[in-house]
């Protein structure tokens, strides 16, 4: 069997923090920044990667609190930490113009980030969220308020997230293996446990979600080609917003990914198609 291609393990240091990213390689190619959402880790964007890098410089951060990244000791993690995260770090990496692709939470950052800065985006890729808040939010926050804190084996932990997600039951055992890897660690005694800063998960299930920045006005001041990726069965993106959202871009597009709910991979063949295509 081929081994998967690999990326890079580098760290910058941004905003008192150190903050983790994988780098795929491909130095000169255009530039792709891809953001993970609130249970997830730069891991998320592996298969994804490993389709374009032969044609893209695919760079995917670990978001403070998650993955590798540092964690903020002052429990600094609203979306403004996140987007001034973002900015230091394409800065420090002196990309100056580059595709960005954001995931749930990460497509939040994806969209503030994109209305402060229109100009150094290439083309913008929303994946499952909007401005407006639906029912999903609270879900996912009692999901991972109520999730076990640790694990005998790293076996129990893909269980447990295959039961919790159809999405990642629906992926191989490899693919289910690295994304678990991206937000467990085995502890010196052998059981495995998250990633994520305890903090942060006790701030939403605390306070729920931190309130979203203005991101209607936002997706107003895009100017680069923009894609909506909607999964027809999600409960944190509706049709109604999604088609308000691709109003709202200058230069929307919808791409609709049937059977599918919170959130696409971005593998599938809908999405693929359309990123062939946009890219």
């Amino acid at each position: 069997m081929t081994t998967p291609r690999q990326p890079q393990s580098q760290t910058l240091d941004v905003n008192g923090l150190a903050l983790h990213y994988l780098d795929w390689g491909n130095l000169g190619a255009p530039p792709v920044v891809c953001v993970h959402g609130y249970t997830s880790s730069a891991q998320a964007f592996n298969a994804l990667a490993r389709r374009f890098l032969d044609r893209h410089h695919i760079i995917a951060p670990d978001v403070r609190g998650h993955g590798e990244s540092g964690w903020s000791r002052s429990g600094a993690y609203q979306y403004s930490d996140q987007v001034g995260d973002l900015a230091a770090s394409v800065d420090k990496l002196g990309l100056s113009r580059f595709t960005l692709i954001g995931t749930s939470m990460g497509g939040i950052i994806a969209m503030a980030y994109a209305g402060a800065h229109p100009d150094r985006l290439t083309h913008l890729v929303i994946n499952d969220i909007g401005p407006e808040i639906e029912t999903g939010s609270q879900r996912i926050t009692q999901m991972v308020g109520s999730r076990p804190d640790e694990f005998a084996t790293l076996d129990d932990a893909m269980a447990y997230r295959r039961q919790m997600s159809p999405i990642v039951a629906g992926r191989s055992l490899e693919d289910q293996r690295e994304l678990a890897l991206g937000v467990l660690k085995q502890r010196p005694d052998g059981r495995w446990v998250w990633k994520m800063d305890p903090e942060y998960i006790r701030q939403r299930v605390r306070i729920g979600a931190p309130q979203r920045p203005a991101l209607w006005p936002a997706l107003q001041r895009v100017t680069c080609p923009a894609l909506v990726v909607w999964g027809t069965d999600s409960d944190v993106l509706s049709e109604s917003q999604a088609r308000r959202m691709v109003e709202t871009l200058p230069k929307g597009e919808l791409v609709i990914v049937p059977g599918v709910g919170h959130a696409p991979t971005l593998v599938e063949p809908a999405v693929v198609t359309a990123l062939e295509r946009f890219l």
